[in-house]
């Protein structure tokens, strides 16, 4: 396969994750965060579909990320605790859904830190005003679900590269994250999230792979962090938007160094 973009590091495909993970090689590290499902306007992607399609197709893609992992594997999947569907119809919880995809396909769950949107939590529906008829629940909380293969505990040995306030804040279950201000694509996070995944869980040299890249947050962390990563994205202008931030963060780098 040829890459759309690549440094020494990693390198970015453009295509379907579910055509291009098959050849990859194997990972130790997977974070990303899967469309939610929600009527945004991505492009090409269908980003509202019936709610079980949307399942069984996230099913698709959680299992083959899972046969490409090595066995001490680990699996950092950002997804929404709750969430509206159907023009608020109907309220269903993606983290249950994956939680049951977890178990099906045969991920270990090992922890699921939670983190808030601070501009979804100004985000407010508030139903039937003041009356106890419709009232509207909203919910900010993003959950961070942490999964592995087969081993917890990493087979070899490697350098980390945390610190020990991290450390702390990365086992405490409660994640104070930033949040990204300005929409670089149509949904996209800081790169507070991935740093955190990729410092907590992985050593020094890793690859790292994010099957939903977008904006190329995660292969900007990695770039800062020193891990060899992998990028998957379906629309060709998140591709143009990634590969120039890359690049960007690149030669920042070669300033500081």
């Amino acid at each position: 396969m040829t890459p759309y973009y690549e440094t020494e590091l990693g390198k970015l495909y453009h295509g379907d994750c579910l055509e291009i993970m098959p050849h990859l090689e194997p990972v130790d590290l997977v974070v990303t965060s899967p469309p939610y499902n929600c009527g945004i306007k991505y492009g090409l992607y269908d980003d509202n579909r019936p709610w079980e399609e949307y399942i069984a197709w996230c099913e698709e893609w959680l299992s083959v990320i899972y046969k490409i992992m090595n066995p001490d594997g680990r699996l950092c999947l950002n997804v929404l605790m709750e969430m509206g569907i159907e023009d608020n119809k109907k309220r269903v919880s993606p983290f249950a859904e994956f939680y049951d995809l977890f178990k099906k396909i045969g991920i270990n769950n090992w922890g699921s830190p939670v983190w808030v949107d601070s501009h979804r939590v100004k985000y407010t529906a508030w139903g039937s005003w003041m009356k106890a008829s419709a009232p509207y629940i909203y919910n900010p909380y993003e959950i961070i679900m942490i999964g592995y293969k087969k081993y917890w505990k990493k087979q070899s040995s490697g350098e980390s590269t945390i610190s020990k306030e991290e450390f702390m804040m990365g086992c405490s279950g409660i994640w104070e994250l930033k949040t990204q201000t300005k929409e670089i694509t149509k949904a996209n996070f800081h790169t507070d999230l991935p740093n955190m995944c990729i410092k907590l869980l992985s050593y020094a040299g890793d690859v790292i792979l994010d099957s939903f890249m977008g904006s190329g947050t995660t292969a900007i962390a990695c770039e800062r962090l020193n891990r060899r990563w992998i990028g998957i994205e379906i629309e060709e202008k998140y591709c143009e938007i990634a590969a120039k931030r890359i690049e960007k963060e690149r030669s920042q780098l070669k300033l500081w160094s």
